[in-house]
């Protein structure tokens, strides 16, 4: 790793920039709290995130008062009724076979007989999805909204036998894992590699429903938005540490700490972030045994590019490495990144 000094010209020795890296390693999980009640990072039906096993999404459609009448021969689709701001529809929600999950939901309303219902039940659909979502765009006669989590389609439908009907099509694109997501990462990332990583590994991957594949993150604990709120991390000479996370209202990590019980070492990252969600800072401390801090680091970010998903792919990090018994040393590290996507 080239570190490029300021003008002080000091250096890092071989063992301070292992170790840094070493520390910043932990950083790259993960935020949100099973204490927060919404999920903000996912497409909603009704209040109800368009995300999860099928099983939790239709006990909380239940909640809503809509009833079930049917699935399909192999249970990809699940059949309700219910009320749509306040109006009688058939309900189709379709979920990923192998897994369960949900990818999407149809509402049907109608037939309808005379222009004039249609017309007016089109509007009254469209002020309350735009109230609930912001506003939506024409295309080819339908009204669309799309956000980096999913889309919802209102369109009209015309039948085998030439009746009218409503359909509001919600299709979640957001994993249900957020382990990404909760890196400030847009789109189904599949692999990040870095060039001087200090903030992240060296390469990164991704399962499709947005875990990350780590096998030395274990024991993890996921709420039911799909957030990491406990883990355990091996240590190469044995044993675990134990890992907590804090979270603002918005779903982004804000303290994180980690305690090596072994080693009687206790390491804790906090985090500020910029208007685009991402990490526009961090605080790294390692305590000792008797809660004396022994190693400070403090890092800016500052993004220069990003591809066409919007995650950066060049940084220039600036950072202050603070040693006990040392003076503090600053450092410039200019950072760039290759991402890779799953397929849609």
């Amino acid at each position: 790793m080239q570190v490029q000094m300021n003008r002080t010209k000091r250096t890092f020795t071989l063992k301070q920039r292992a170790l840094l890296t070493a520390l910043l390693l932990w950083t790259v999980v993960l935020t949100a709290g099973a204490q927060l009640k919404a999920d903000i990072r996912c497409i909603d039906f009704c209040g109800i995130p368009l995300e999860g096993k099928a099983s939790v999404f239709a006990t909380a459609l239940k909640q809503k008062g809509f009833t079930s009448w049917g699935d399909s021969d192999d249970g990809e689709e699940l059949h309700f009724r219910g009320n749509y701001y306040g109006i009688r529809v058939k309900l189709m929600v379709s979920t990923e076979g192998d897994s369960a999950m949900v990818q999407s939901a149809l509402v049907t309303c109608g037939p309808y007989r005379t222009r004039e219902n249609f017309n007016r039940n089109l509007s009254y659909f469209l002020m309350k999805l735009q109230q609930d979502y912001g506003q939506f765009s024409v295309r080819n006669g339908s009204y669309y909204y799309i956000s980096d989590y999913g889309s919802i389609k209102l369109s009209e439908n015309i039948t085998a036998n030439g009746a009218r009907e409503l359909t509001v099509f919600y299709l979640s694109t957001a994993t249900f894992y957020k382990d990404a997501a909760s890196m400030g990462l847009r789109g189904p990332v599949q692999q990040i590699v870095t060039e001087n990583p200090i903030a992240e590994g060296a390469m990164m991957q991704f399962d499709r429903s947005g875990r990350l594949l780590d096998p030395e993150l274990v024991d993890r604990q996921y709420d039911d938005y799909g957030y990491l709120t406990k883990a355990a991390m091996t240590e190469q000479q044995g044993g675990k540490s134990s890992v907590d996370y804090s979270y603002d209202q918005e779903r982004r990590l804000v303290k994180r700490t980690l305690i090596n019980a072994t080693a009687g070492i206790k390491y804790v990252n906090e985090y500020t972030y910029n208007d685009d969600d991402e990490i526009a800072s961090q605080s790294q401390k390692v305590f000792d045994k008797n809660g004396e801090c022994i190693i400070s680091i403090s890092l800016k970010n500052k993004y220069t590019e990003r591809d066409n998903n919007g995650n950066w792919t060049k940084n220039t990090l600036s950072l202050i490495y603070w040693e006990k018994g040392e003076q503090p040393q600053p450092a410039t590290v200019e950072q760039t990144r290759t991402i890779s996507y799953f397929s849609e």
